[in-house]
């Protein structure tokens, strides 16, 4: 979240921003007046001009399309403007803004003026090289579930990675190569190599599998190894109950985009079917505002027309996302599990 001076400064250049530009530029929103009354805003700042909103995202910001629409409607907003800095950034958040029966508009910023954003293509699948395609059958015989999410193999036990593939230049001559690292992080790879040395064996690997499964058993004591990465011990719960959300059958698929790191929230994907059609399930751990705008554009990746879950825990859907769940042209419903923990 941002801080005072920060906030102050995006509020400010917010204002800048809208004042330079032209009606025309807008096209079909208009301004009663030059200066935007201020409406709090935790990812930057955001004003709001009669019925017109304008939300300025300078934090989280792949994560900002539905805490602005959020905004947008608990002050009753007719439309919505939402800038960020980067193109491609802007470009994926108005692709998801397409997926909903609502009037917003998204903006990029090029030397202090507006470009409206032209939403993002659905980017090819993305295979493990054939480098690193040959640590498969190590890590299905540690008893690690094999994963590939945008061209990245890794092993998980129970939704927790516990090692990653990753390309090696230390070779001879530079060459590059691939090798397997053990460990929950970049930061936990790491310190295995600096105890255990660079090259990972299977019998390691095998250890911090079983390990890593005692503790992530349901009922198990809180522990860091079954606190990270919860969203994903939800998918493994489903994926062995599908009935629990009403499907037949599910597996692991993977995000519209590539997940920052291990240790923040990140929802996570399913597909399957239930008796009459395909399902897209998507699995959450807290109450995320952003997760109705991710999970459509999990669906438009995986099966567009497909039925969309948003699996959480009970007590982790507040009534506004339900309107935007039912606010997508196609709606979203939500499945409260009590199976999964709060």
């Amino acid at each position: 979240m941002a801080n005072d001076h920060d906030a102050r400064l995006a509020a400010l250049r917010l204002q800048s921003l809208v004042a330079t530009t032209s009606v025309a530029t807008v096209a079909a929103t208009t301004r009663a007046k030059n200066k935007l009354d201020t409406v709090g805003f935790a990812l930057g700042a955001s004003g709001v001009d009669g019925s017109i909103g304008w939300v300025l995202i300078t934090q989280s910001v792949q994560a900002g399309l539905g805490p602005a629409l959020l905004l947008m409607n608990k002050n009753k907003l007719h439309s919505v403007n939402v800038i960020v800095d980067d193109a491609d950034a802007a470009a994926v958040l108005a692709r998801r803004a397409e997926l909903f029966e609502l009037n917003i508009s998204v903006w990029s910023v090029r030397d202090n003026r507006l470009v409206a954003a032209v939403p993002a293509v659905v980017g090819a699948n993305l295979t493990a090289s054939s480098e690193h395609i040959k640590f498969a059958p190590m890590i299905e015989r540690s008893g690690a579930d094999l994963v590939c999410e945008h061209g990245v193999l890794s092993g998980e036990v129970l939704g927790l990675e516990v090692c990653r593939v990753v390309d090696d230049t230390s070779g001879v001559d530079g060459d590059l190569t691939a090798r397997i690292e053990i460990g929950v992080g970049a930061h936990d790879r790491e310190m295995f190599q600096m105890v255990n040395g660079r090259e990972a064996t299977l019998e390691s690997l095998t250890k911090v599998v079983n390990t890593v499964r005692a503790h992530r058993q349901l009922g198990a004591p809180k522990h860091p190894l079954n606190q990270l990465g919860a969203e994903r011990l939800y998918r493994e719960i489903l994926i062995a109950d599908p009935q629990l959300i009403g499907a037949t059958n599910l597996k692991r698929a993977e995000p519209p985009v590539a997940r920052d790191n291990l240790k923040d929230p990140t929802p996570c994907v399913a597909i399957g079917d239930t008796n009459s059609r395909t399902v897209v399930v998507v699995c959450s751990a807290i109450v995320d505002t952003d997760l109705v705008a991710f999970a459509a554009d999990a669906r438009l990746r995986l099966a567009p027309d497909a039925e969309l879950v948003l699996a959480v825990a009970p007590n982790n859907v507040l009534p506004s996302m339900q309107q935007l769940a039912s606010a997508l042209r196609k709606p979203a419903r939500f499945a409260v599990v009590d199976q999964f923990r709060s």
